[in-house]
């Protein structure tokens, strides 16, 4: 009985025994290669394109993950491609037709450095050309007559082939113009690379339209208040308004509204497009402040930025009043026009340069509510304060009844509301004023204050 019991286990053990060592077997066992892991960046998103006269900036984040969502990317550089053509081209003839217009390279990740033992800072490790993973990104193409010219894409080529007759067919009926065809337009996108070549999909195509709008504007006018620096300047020549005066040959309809025979009739009717892609809105502007740096600094290639007006939205009006001013300080502006292309926002070329440097002419208030309180050989003043923020003090006159002459007692100004006079004559009555200066150069002297007249004593 003990024999038979023991039985079953050595045989359970037996076939566990045997389960291992064909686990082990399969386990030395080759199968098949696994595919290497390829890590390629994500594709470029958010590109926005921005014309600016015969400049199109072209804004975008560079890529700070992979495709599969891993961080750090794995990116070696950022290409933009461009191409001129009546419609953006399809995805697999991207590189085919489009032209290599940018490259940037995307730094590498640089190992930490050490701090020193003694605790002071690490040095500081010079950076490589390009850009980092994540920035924000600009680059710029200057449009020539050359990028102007459409290319003919593969597919368009393919339906006109299919589409010429087999043999010259003769006229039949009245001869009809054929339909209009679309404008071509610059066609952008961007694509990165990891730093093994393989190459991300491409963004979305973007596009400017290559049709001009306004011509400059006026050389800006600047002048300035004691608060405020005012910009005016001249339309554009051509600048496109919601309606128009029509010519004197055309007449108006008479009727119960009709304009008398002194009069000159203005007759408004809807501007005529310069093409079927403009719109009917009116031409508004934009200015910018060019003042050159005080410190020159030398261009980076790779950190291009599109200008960007001080206008928070284009104006209608062709006047832009700036809140606050710097006297002394000169500053530098262009206006550009604004219009509306194919639905696309074109900022035309810039008006001539004004350089204009704000004065301070404006002097401060008359001080108010001056007395004066004799006292033993000696006269005290007291007055308001004034409340201007470049004051630089006050001045005190003074002179003999009837006071008819007030000369400067104080040869600088003094920054407190009273002055003590002892240089005063027992007996001899003296005729006070203040005047408040401010910190211009030269300095602006306000109106004199309220007249205060006291007798010195003994």
């Amino acid at each position: 009985m003990a024999a038979a019991s023991r039985r079953p286990r050595s045989l359970r053990a037996a076939g566990l025994v045997f389960v291992l060592l064909a686990m082990a077997a399969g386990c030395g066992k080759k199968g098949p290669p696994l595919a290497p892991l390829v890590r390629v960046p994500a594709v470029v998103t958010s590109v926005t394109p921005q014309r600016i006269g015969n400049d199109v900036y072209l804004s975008f984040k560079v890529p700070e993950t992979n495709a599969d969502g891993q961080k750090p990317a794995d990116i070696g550089a950022v290409e933009v491609y461009a191409v001129t053509s009546e419609k953006a081209p399809a995805t697999e003839q991207q590189r085919e037709v489009a032209t290599l217009i940018a490259t940037l390279p995307v730094r590498p990740i640089l190992p930490e450095v050490p701090v020193p033992a003694n605790g002071s800072p690490p040095p500081p490790v010079p950076l490589p050309p390009g850009v980092d993973r994540g920035a924000a990104v600009a680059v710029k193409e200057a449009l020539t007559p050359e990028t102007r010219v459409a290319v003919e894409l593969p597919v368009d080529r393919l339906i006109a082939k299919l589409a010429e007759p087999a043999e010259p067919q003769e006229p039949f009926g009245p001869l009809v113009a054929p339909p209009p065809t679309a404008l071509p337009r610059r066609h952008y996108f961007v694509m990165s690379k990891s730093s093994r070549g393989r190459e991300s999909v491409p963004s979305t195509p973007v596009a400017v339209p290559l049709e001009a709008g306004s011509s400059a504007p006026g050389a800006p006018v600047v002048t300035n208040s004691a608060t405020d620096v005012t910009i005016t300047w001249t339309p554009s020549p051509d600048a496109r308004t919601s309606t128009f005066l029509l010519p004197p040959s055309v007449k108006p309809t008479v009727g119960a509204n009709a304009t008398p025979s002194n009069a000159t009739p203005k007759v408004l009717a809807p501007l005529i497009a310069k093409s079927l892609g403009f719109n009917t809105q009116a031409t508004t502007y934009h200015v910018y402040d060019v003042t050159p740096p005080q410190t020159p600094v030398e261009p980076d290639p790779y950190a291009i930025k599109a200008p960007l007006p001080i206008t928070p939205a284009a104006v209608a009006a062709t006047e832009f009043v700036i809140k606050g001013v710097t006297f002394g300080t000169d500053r530098c502006f262009e206006v550009r026009p604004v219009d509306q292309v194919f639905g696309s926002t074109v900022i035309g070329p810039p008006s001539p340069r004004t350089c204009f440097t704000p004065k301070d002419t404006y002097p401060p208030a008359a001080p108010r509510s001056l007395a004066a309180i004799a006292g033993a050989a000696v006269i005290n003043l007291i007055w308001d304060a004034n409340s201007e923020s470049d004051l630089a003090g006050y001045i005190v006159l003074r002179g003999e009844a009837p006071g008819d002459t007030l000369q400067p007692i104080t040869k600088e100004p003094v920054t407190v509301t009273s002055y003590r006079d002892e240089s005063v004559r027992p007996g001899t009555r003296y005729v006070y004023a203040v005047v408040a200066v401010d910190r211009a150069t030269p300095p602006n002297t306000s109106p004199q204050s309220n007249r205060a007249e006291e007798t010195a004593r003994q």
